[in-house]
């Protein structure tokens, strides 16, 4: 039987001949090139990209951009592409697209139906309904014969050409972009466009899972650093203690293990934390937009990257707030104080009450909204200066690592007094009435808690444990995002 589905072509002008109906190459070419300098740069493509909704996420803009550079001028310092590059790139996936429509015309007669479709995606384990695929043939079919022809597999795939390495290497995105596709007639070629603005908000598990696990991994990583700065927070100047004593002492009270007392509790506490604060981050971001009519694909300025860090931080410390109450507790216990984490849990209960769990509650909230939303704004401003300071390059790891160690440790200046007063008002032991009151802490208001803190110890006082805070603040954070970024990209 002959085989009527094209031939790989080797020759850009043979095979232009050969698709005279189609958009030519050079007609793509000067498409992109809006300013008609004969380079195809980064920000053209972009623009393109922006133009019609392929890609909404900005970030997912400019890596894709980034690559489609790197790969048709073979070079990661190319900062545009010639004509001729602009061609073999796209002579290239042409190639993989003739590869592809090979595969899904299986009974090899030049065409394929929607029933072709469904075994197809059936052989790589994807499910596609035949309703559904019946529905994909109809955006492609331009003849409404219900069969697809090369020529229309090629017109509705190239004529955008900046998503051609995506589809054809991925049949995910592949198909992630025929679903979402839709006619829009731009002269010479249909043109897909998605229909809806798709965020990244669609992925929001894909945060939730990645934030997860970098807190749980950074938390671990350091909480020798944490523990020490809890208990040289709730002392104050009662025992003045340097960072060597203060670990001769842990270490002296209750061995190596000691070191990490708490830590069960504080990774319980920071996975759905962190991976809250990320989720809800990016929800926030999607909807402060949408209360000023602003497209989802706009950058997202200081103002609203501050806001939705603060909203973030916000929901996310009430929900896990009992878990920090308990973490500090578990810290400043003595060795074999506490037969177990829930039987600290039980006693404090038991002889303070339920709201022992909430205790130091609004300070929390007012140092972690400036906090949070510091953070996470600055982070993601001294990133994206990066991206357009080296030519919308991805920054490498150790960019990464230095934005967000910059970020969290100039945000834990700021709100440091405000959490060394949290600290020692959650560590107060206040029982009920009709219990033992030995043990009992005065409560005062924070403010007179804050003056005398000022009088005894001065400003010094005010960032008592901030040595061991910073030693962990850049292993922290470094880790913490370094894992983010990592199953963020990992994850498909």
């Amino acid at each position: 039987m002959n085989d009527p589905s094209p031939d790989l072509i080797s020759n850009v002008d043979i095979h232009q001949s050969l698709n005279q109906n189609q958009l030519s190459y050079d007609e793509l070419f000067r498409q992109v090139d809006k300013n008609n300098d004969g380079k195809i740069d980064v920000n053209e493509l972009i623009q393109l990209l922006e133009k019609v909704h392929v890609e909404t996420c900005p970030k997912k803009r400019v890596a894709l951009a980034r690559r489609i550079i790197d790969q048709g001028s073979g070079s990661s310092d190319a900062s545009s592409l010639t004509f001729q590059q602009f061609a073999d790139y796209v002579l290239k996936q042409e190639k993989k697209l003739s590869l592809v429509f090979r595969n899904v015309d299986a009974a090899h007669q030049g065409k394929f139906d929607a029933e072709d479709l469904v075994f197809y995606f059936k052989k790589l384990g994807i499910t596609v309904e035949l309703a559904e695929a019946k529905k994909l043939v109809e955006k492609m079919d331009q003849d409404n014969s219900l069969q697809i022809s090369f020529d229309e597999w090629r017109s509705f795939f190239m004529a955008n050409p900046a998503m051609l390495d995506s589809v054809t290497n991925d049949p995910h995105e592949m198909l992630h972009y025929w679903r979402s596709a839709s006619y829009v007639d731009l002269g010479e070629s249909p043109y897909g466009a998605p229909e809806d603005a798709l965020t990244e908000g669609g992925k929001w598990w894909k945060n939730l899972i990645a934030g997860g696990i970098a807190g749980a991994v950074s938390r671990t990583a350091t909480a020798p650093f944490d523990r020490l700065k809890i208990i040289m927070q709730y002392l104050g100047s009662r025992q003045r203690m340097s960072v060597l004593n203060g670990y001769r002492y842990l270490i002296k009270e209750g061995g190596v293990i000691s070191l990490w007392r708490g830590n069960g509790v504080n990774v319980l506490k920071i996975i759905p934390e962190t991976a809250l604060r990320f989720a809800f981050f990016e929800e926030a971001k999607k909807r402060l937009k949408r209360m000023q009519n602003k497209e989802l694909s706009t950058e997202t300025t200081i103002v609203e990257r501050f806001a939705a860090g603060a909203f973030a931080g916000f929901l996310s410390q009430t929900v896990v707030y009992p878990l920090d109450v308990l973490k500090v507790r578990l810290c400043l216990r003595r060795t074999g104080e506490f037969s177990h984490w829930t039987d600290a849990v039980k006693r404090m209960y038991r002889f303070e009450g339920p709201k022992a769990f909430w205790r130091g509650y609004v300070l929390n909230q007012v140092g972690i909204i400036p906090f949070a939303g510091f953070d996470l704004a600055c982070y993601e401003t001294l990133k994206n200066l990066y991206i357009k300071k080296h030519n919308h390059q991805e920054p490498p790891i150790y960019v990464v690592l230095g934005c967000g160690a910059i970020s969290s440790f100039t945000g834990q200046l700021v709100t440091y007094p405000i959490a060394l007063l949290r600290t020692r008002r959650q560590g107060q032991i206040v029982p009920l009435p009709n219990m033992d009151q030995s043990k009992a802490h005065p409560v005062i208001p924070a403010t007179q808690m804050l003056k005398e803190i000022w009088h005894n110890e001065g400003i010094v006082g005010l960032y008592r444990g901030l040595v061991p805070n910073i030693l962990k603040v850049i292993p922290s954070v470094s880790i913490s995002y370094l894992v983010y970024e990592t199953v963020i990209k990992a994850i498909p």
